[in-house]
């Protein structure tokens, strides 16, 4: 006990400019965070997708219909419609301001009361390869056939009427028919299911980096700690061992004091996360119901196994710059592998395979499943600490006896 509270005076003195660290680490991942969430925002796979109409503005039947389809039926979350003169609706296609433009004749709807056809005409670059451009193709041609039918429908109901006399309108009765189909059409998005499978696993974009950022500064979190272990004396070492003092408490002692200076490290940039997360929770759905404050039990393990990697790194090479050189090719390495910058999903098998296994990708898993709620992964954090300090104790006793 002695020599960990002697140890951890050491570590104290090194706690301002480990807490600079960790605030200068903490604003980069905040930027780069900033950046990758603008970048996702403006990405084109998350624009609807603008398409023009050239239209008769004065006619509500057709205001009505297209205000419908921006405010009522599905189709508002992928197209945006613009009415506009078609001169101007073929200059922004041209431009690519426009993926597509439909022209509705005057008299469309008179026409249709009179058995005439006036074709709406649909305008697509030539030769458009994009997926948006098929798809408001492929909608355009089910509104062709949804409108043909429907009208169909409608007269074959007239004529059915007023072959079979009855009480009832033949008006009425295709008045009735249409308002079930408007109700089919406008509820069409209840027929499937939507399913958000996430970037990895359950987790959002959002929480993923979240997860990805913190056991990436938690690798990180090593480099600023090397003061601690670049002016540790071998002499203090041999003396210590020649009492009685062996390798594996003078490790357990060294060890209590670095976990002890990285989780404060670690509860002070949770704490400014918790502030930051209280504001702009609203964009991570996995942190609406969840306190941030339940985390830091989660954070604690995820500190005390990749603080354990860290001790024995420095355990392995102690002198500067190798052991600050290092930390840092680790905490590259292994960021990278284990999905910290990048999803998994976007590796190869093999490279996934083996992010998986690394600590980092262990700590990535525990910390994600402790977002979610499906938990996980704790004994893994154990054993990689019990593993990483039997390997320090190993690496002591043989440089104390050597």
């Amino acid at each position: 006990m002695r020599y960990l509270l002697a140890q951890g005076k050491r570590a104290l003195r090194l706690l301002p400019r480990t807490l600079a660290v960790t605030l200068l680490l903490t604003l980069a991942a905040s930027v780069a965070g900033a950046a990758i969430s603008v970048r996702r925002a403006s990405d084109a796979s998350r624009q609807r997708v603008p398409v023009g109409v050239v239209a008769d503005e004065a006619n509500p039947y057709i205001i009505m219909g297209i205000h419908a389809l921006e405010t009522f039926d599905a189709a508002r979350d992928e197209f945006e419609f613009l009415i506009m003169e078609e001169p101007e609706a073929l200059a922004q296609l041209r431009a690519g301001k426009l993926r597509a433009y439909l022209v509705i004749p005057d008299d469309f709807l008179e026409a249709m009361y009179t058995d005439d056809v006036h074709p709406i005409r649909f305008i697509t670059p030539d030769g458009a390869p994009g997926l948006e451009t098929r798809l408001a193709a492929e909608l355009a041609g089910a509104v062709a056939r949804l409108m043909t039918e429907t009208q169909n429908a409608q007269y074959g109901a007239i004529h059915y009427v007023m072959d079979h006399p009855s009480d009832m309108n033949p008006y009425l009765a295709d008045d009735e028919l249409i308002d079930r189909y408007f109700t089919l059409v406008l509820g069409r998005d209840k027929l499937l299911r939507l399913e958000t499978v996430g970037v990895s696993g359950t987790l959002g974009y959002a929480a993923y980096y979240l997860c990805g950022f913190t056991v990436a500064l938690a690798l990180l979190w090593g480099i600023g700690a090397s003061p601690l272990f670049s002016r540790r004396s071998d002499e203090l070492g041999l003396l210590l061992r020649a009492r009685g003092f062996g390798a594996v408490r003078q490790v357990a002692g060294e060890f209590g004091a670095y976990y002890a200076l990285t989780l404060l490290g670690a509860l002070c940039a949770g704490t400014a996360a918790v502030l930051l997360l209280r504001r702009f929770a609203a964009n991570i759905p996995e942190l609406r119901y969840l306190s941030p404050f339940a985390l830091f039990p989660a954070l604690a393990l995820t500190v005390l196994a990749l603080g354990a990697m860290q001790f024995f790194l420095y355990e392995l090479a102690p002198e500067n710059p190798g052991g600050v050189l290092l930390q840092f090719l680790n905490a590259a390495a292994q960021g990278y592998a284990a999905g910290c910058f990048y999803p998994r999903s976007f590796f190869p098998e093999g490279l996934r395979t083996l992010g998986g296994c690394l600590p980092a990708g262990a700590a990535l898993r525990y910390l994600s499943g402790a977002v979610s709620g499906s938990g996980g992964g704790g004994l893994a954090m154990l054993g990689w600490t019990a593993a990483f300090l039997a390997l320090a104790a190993a690496l002591r006793q043989r440089r104390l006896t050597g």
